[in-house]
């Protein structure tokens, strides 16, 4: 892609020391984030038995371990030991009363 082969160019203008830099492979796709890019973390109110952990993308194979305890913990009715609000469900579509954006 154009974009690639611009950041080839560029690196090659950081860094001229490098010598010429060839690209062995590229990849783009799709990332796994919520439209305000902060994870939903939370029950759904109107699914009772329902809990989300949801919108991680890359970080959560680096915070998996942790948000997996805290989502047991959730799920459970145990202390979490966090403030969740930022994660809450019903920061989307609020004014729409049970129903949301989302589900």
């Amino acid at each position: 892609s154009n974009k690639v082969r611009q950041m080839v160019r560029r690196f090659s203008e950081l860094f001229p020391g490098a010598g010429d830099v060839q690209l062995q492979a590229s990849w783009a796709g799709m990332i796994d984030v919520m439209p305000d890019v902060v994870p939903i973390l939370d029950h759904v109110p109107h699914l009772p038995g329902l809990t989300l952990a949801t919108g991680l993308s890359g970080h959560g194979f680096g915070i998996g371990p942790g948000i997996g305890r805290v989502m047991a913990d959730l799920t459970m009715g145990r202390e979490v030991g966090h403030d969740l609000s930022p994660f809450a469900f019903e920061r989307f579509g609020k004014s729409r009363g049970k129903r949301t954006d989302l589900l």
